[in-house]
């Protein structure tokens, strides 16, 4: 009985699928439908059948014209096409049938292979490439290729009457339940065409584009409400309802989004229209949020397991996450997949745990079908398939969106296919959500002329000066940064500092404009050489001007740029005794540098042991506002 309502489904999709192609509506005038469809044309009308993005980006082959070029990048970025098949490509060159069903197949990124039975049963078997064996005999099995035909004729061209069916069948025969995920956009709410950040107006508007084609899910994968003075003057109520106004369907909390402490986020909490889900967190033994939802689209049920990363303890202030313990996260998810399985169609995780995490849990949980991740700001351009689970991740920022497809057939999730979207003039806002940010950053563009300290004295930022000699400005922000975190030292790069603060009155605006970038105070552990090393990458340059020259806090040091670069730096005096080259020093710093900027190779990202997420400019406010002294030059820097 089954198999005969597949027939009659399989039937139903093709007779629609060619009913289409007498409309006139959709016959090229003048186009002979018995005429050969050229290899670049197919891609090309696949890659719009799928929705892809198209961006500039390089292709590998040199006989591609720049109208065809973006289609093809877009069929290489999501593995439909192989970039290393030569240096053409033969755009012109008539697509044949089994070079077509690859292409269909590929496109979906199926996640089990399929029996070769199916295809020896037509009498040309023998003709097909044996490369092609395995989708091929996917596009048999899944019923893209007509059961009912004798022999198959892998070497005959495709015809664009044979194309319009094969695309119909192809819409027809599968379910697409897409979705739409942001991560790690840290405050990023508002367009900025400049760092090529989409803004949460344009993503909203590609989550409505996408509402409009399939049954459609918009997560979040968490530090979203802190980050940028956007949401920090109004504790991220900004992005709280602006994400009403998209409807997104739920979020997993990051580590960020306790900077404003747990009983704020539990505020917070309360104010969303949809659900903030964790299951990995516990506060005194008990659950401190839901563990997952879920959510029906077009018939499928599809369970949201929300999971933050463990290290939280360690990246977000401890006073924010008092009491509170996280729990492993491959544990938690073995647990939920034993308790949905039998209870929906497919259970995915919304991750704030970082790419190793998120691989482990598609490498070791059987039943979590996908994973969208965030938290380690990665960049994957299409889903990729581990052991039992995809995992997909789109950047930071929102400098990429993700747009992942759950394909069903016959009710079975056979695939996941995706893309990431990127910044373009011709990506529009949606206005709804574009009004009520208006209305915040009018509200925060007011706040950043409101006085919030006097100074006696200049505080120097001047270009020639931070990049080439102690200034007091720097004195004053490495002093600081080393009190926030008390560390042994603070550390950071002139080249953060781009303007100086005049006598009298000081507006936020002034503090923004001399700490313009987004970094954050982080601290890292350094040994003596380390400490040695990067004072001597810091000088190297001198006396050119040099964005990587440091300033210094609880730390003192000559150095003589007659010598060699390299050997420049003579004595170094910590808190007032000799640098001990094989002892560890805490150092606070900025993000940065931490993540080896401006060179230092000593430094590494995966070495910082806590972010405080707060902005560099958050941290000079706090010093102003201190009524402490503004220290002098000191000579903590000393050129010999």
């Amino acid at each position: 009985m089954n198999g005969c309502k597949q027939m009659l489904a399989l039937m139903l999709a093709v007779v629609i699928g060619l009913s289409g192609l007498f409309n006139p509506s959709i016959v090229e005038a003048g186009q002979n439908q018995n005429q050969p469809v050229e290899k670049g044309e197919f891609i090309k009308q696949l890659v719009n059948t799928l929705g892809i993005d198209l961006q500039d980006g390089e292709i590998p082959f040199t006989d591609v014209d720049a109208e065809l070029k973006p289609y093809l990048e877009a069929a290489i970025r999501t593995n439909i096409l192989d970039d290393t098949s030569g240096s053409t490509f033969g755009p012109n060159e008539k697509v044949t049938r089994e070079q077509a069903y690859v292409f269909l197949i590929r496109s979906l990124n199926l996640r089990d292979s399929y029996s070769i039975d199916s295809l020896k049963a037509f009498r040309d078997f023998k003709a097909i490439n044996s490369e092609y064996h395995q989708e091929l005999s996917a596009a048999a099995e899944l019923g893209l290729i007509p059961s009912s035909q004798p022999t198959f004729q892998p070497k005959k061209p495709v015809t664009h009457l044979e194309l319009k069916a094969m695309l119909s069948t192809y819409e027809t025969n599968f379910e697409f339940v897409s979705v739409i995920h942001s991560n790690d956009l840290h405050g990023r709410i508002m367009h900025n065409e400049t760092n090529q950040e989409l803004g949460l107006a344009k993503i909203s508007e590609l989550a409505n584009q996408a509402r409009s084609k399939n049954p459609t899910l918009l997560v979040d994968l968490g530090d979203t409400f802190h980050g940028t003075n956007y949401v920090n003057f109004n504790q991220g109520l900004a992005a709280v309802d602006a994400m009403n106004e998209m409807k997104y369907d739920a979020m997993v909390p990051g580590n960020h989004d306790f900077n404003y402490g747990q009983d704020y986020l539990l505020e917070l909490k309360d104010k969303l229209d949809f659900p903030l889900v964790s299951a990995n967190i516990l506060k005194d033994d008990d659950p401190f949020l839901d563990g997952y939802t879920i959510v029906e689209r077009n018939g499928k049920e599809i369970a949201l397991v929300g999971l933050t990363a463990t290290d939280t303890a360690v990246k977000t202030n401890p006073a924010g996450i008092e009491g509170i313990t996280f729990l492993d996260e491959v544990t938690v998810a073995k647990q939920l997949v034993a308790e949905l399985e039998n209870e929906v169609d497919a259970i995915v995780a919304i991750s704030h745990s970082g790419l190793d995490t998120d691989v482990n849990i598609a490498n070791e949980v059987n039943g979590i079908d996908v994973i969208f991740g965030g938290h380690s700001h990665d960049t994957i351009e299409t889903p990729i398939k581990y052991t039992h689970g995809y995992v997909t991740q789109a950047n930071e920022y929102g400098k990429a969106l993700g747009h992942t497809n759950l394909i069903f057939h016959n009710d079975n999730l056979i695939g996941v296919n995706g893309f990431l979207y990127r910044d373009h003039a011709d990506k529009t806002e949606d206005p709804s959500v574009t009004a009520i940010l208006d209305e915040y950053k009018e509200e925060v563009d007011q706040e950043l002329n409101v006085v919030i300290a006097t100074t006696d004295v200049q505080l120097d930022g001047e270009r020639t000066d931070v990049r080439t000699k102690e200034t007091n400005l720097g004195n004053l922000i490495t002093d600081a940064m080393r009190a926030e975190l008390g560390t042994d030292i603070a550390l950071t790069n002139g080249g953060g500092i781009r303007a100086s603060i005049q006598p009298g009155e000081v507006t936020r605006n002034d503090v923004f404009t001399t700490l313009p970038f987004d970094n954050t105070l982080v601290s890292t552990t350094l040994t003596g050489d380390e400490i040695l090393a990067a004072l001597e990458h810091s000088v190297r340059l001198y006396p050119a001007e040099n964005g990587g020259f440091l300033h210094v806090s609880g730390l003192s040091f000559s150095f003589d740029p007659a010598k060699p670069a390299g050997s420049r730096v003579g004595e170094v005096l910590v808190n007032g005794e000799q640098l001990d080259l094989v002892k560890s020093y805490s150092v606070a710093t900025n993000n940065f540098t931490a993540a080896g900027g401006d060179g230092f190779e000593m430094f590494n990202v995966d070495n910082i042991e806590f972010d405080s997420g707060e902005l560099l400019s958050t941290i000079l406010i706090n010093a102003l506002q201190s009524n402490n002294s503004i220290p002098e030059v000191e000579g903590r820097i000393v050129v010999k």
